[in-house]
């Protein structure tokens, strides 16, 4: 898909020195879009408003700015709306606004590229806080600021398989069993960690099958129960093809200073997700972290929806094509067993066998079919698997994480292990 109004910033700035009453909206209420508009303040250019397609960020102000949801795209005028996309999700949103007749969009990484900076310091204490309550780290502003401008520029490049992120699943255990994990960590009985080994060849498929991969996000479970984290961190960095490496934990478990060392590389990132009392070393963890200068963000969990239930719905095709078309984890790409995920909740359903066994064509095979095709073929493959697919069998199983679904509280947990229905293999 091009992008129909211009994507260099010198571009827009002429465009609306020509058209000075066209109105600008910043599409993506978050981190990015807070920075787009400080820098757009400095050259007196006033936002409209905010859109996103979360509900829950929406009727709010930033900056005095109003955050609208997307719906309101339907009131707006077309031909006098400039829309700047603030989000990594190019494809998704473009679409979006495109079917309701925008044509007039910009994506916003030339801006960042053309006013070089240290993010965080344009943006005031107030606007370093989440819609939740939860605030930022500056490291983690400046690296959502990197992920954005890496995304959008390879947006552009068609012809390139480029990732934005994957999540490795390096072990099934974790220290926490919330009862609404949407990774469905509740469900595994005789949990177990991937060996080192596997982990290894994971990275090195990933390696063969893409052109980039912008983010390798290290999860479970808790993935510092693993006892070998440390050293897939160190190995996934020391891939030129992988831009970043992070690091989730829910704060339970503060490695040795040995391990966390290895962490110590301007390509890792650690992301501490709290939960109370429950997250009793998240504190000293953070103090590890800062003192060895690793780059992380602490903050509480949020932005938790219904969506960790394993259940038979018996839905129609169409209407699991709707549910998939407005889940905003359609993108959050998963590597297991050699083979790659749609989503977390699709690779856990396939790993607790919670899926019918006919379910294939939920995962595409990359470690079999290195054996039996070239990579170009197989690159050829993952594009359709990872742009086009429009539902999955596991959509069926799953209660829908759609944009602006009513939020729940996160962390709750559960007494026992949850009982499913598993399919034979």
């Amino acid at each position: 898909m091009k992008v129909n109004l211009f994507h260099k910033y010198d571009n827009f700035l002429t465009y609306l020195s020509i058209h000075p009453k066209k109105e600008v909206y910043i599409f993506g209420a978050d981190i990015a879009g807070k920075v787009i508009m400080e820098i757009l303040k400095k050259k007196k250019i006033s936002i409209a408003g905010f859109l996103d397609n979360n509900k829950n960020k929406c009727n709010k102000k930033i900056s005095d700015v109003n955050v609208y949801h997307s719906k309101r795209l339907e009131t707006l005028e077309r031909e006098n709306t400039i829309i700047l996309i603030a989000s990594t999700y190019v494809s998704d949103i473009a679409q979006q606004i495109e079917s309701l007749g925008f044509t007039n969009w910009m994506l916003i990484h030339d801006i960042f590229i053309s006013n070089k900076n240290l993010y965080s310091s344009l943006l005031n204490e107030d606007l370093k806080y989440n819609y939740s309550g939860g605030r930022f780290t500056d490291d983690f502003i400046n690296f959502t600021v990197a992920n954005m401008i890496e995304s959008q520029n390879k947006y552009l490049n068609s012809d390139w398989l480029y990732i934005r992120s994957v999540d490795l699943i390096v072990t099934e255990r974790c220290s926490l069993k919330c009862k609404d994990c949407s990774n469905l960590m509740q469900y595994y009985d005789k949990a177990k960690n991937i060996h080192r080994d596997e982990l290894l060849q994971d990275l090195e498929d990933l390696n063969k099958i893409s052109d980039e991969i912008n983010e390798i996000r290290v999860i479970g479970g808790e993935p510092l129960m693993n006892k070998d984290f440390h050293e897939v961190c160190k190995a996934a960095s020391n891939y030129k093809k992988f831009n970043k490496i992070v690091v989730y934990t829910n704060g339970t478990i503060c490695p040795t200073d040995e391990k966390l060392k290895f962490l110590k590389n301007e390509k890792i990132f650690v992301f501490i997700t709290t939960y109370g009392a429950l997250s009793k070393n998240a504190n000293k963890l953070a103090q590890k972290l800062e003192e060895f200068q690793i780059n992380f963000n602490k903050q509480p969990a949020y932005g938790w929806t219904d969506s960790g239930k394993i259940k038979n719905y018996n839905r129609s095709e169409e209407l699991n094509k709707k549910l998939f078309k407005n889940c905003c984890a359609k993108h959050f790409i998963t590597y297991t067993d050699g083979k790659m995920f749609r989503c977390p909740f699709s690779a856990n359903l396939e790993r607790l066998q919670a899926i019918p066994a006919d379910s294939f064509s939920d995962f595409y095979d990359i470690r079999n079919n290195l054996r039996l095709k070239n990579v170009l073929s197989i690159k050829k493959d993952l594009k359709f698997f990872l742009r086009e697919k429009e539902n999955l069998v596991a959509c069926n199983f799953c209660n829908g994480r759609s944009y602006g679904q009513p939020e729940i509280e996160p962390g709750i947990q559960a007494e026992k292990i949850i009982d499913y229905e598993k399919y034979a293999r």
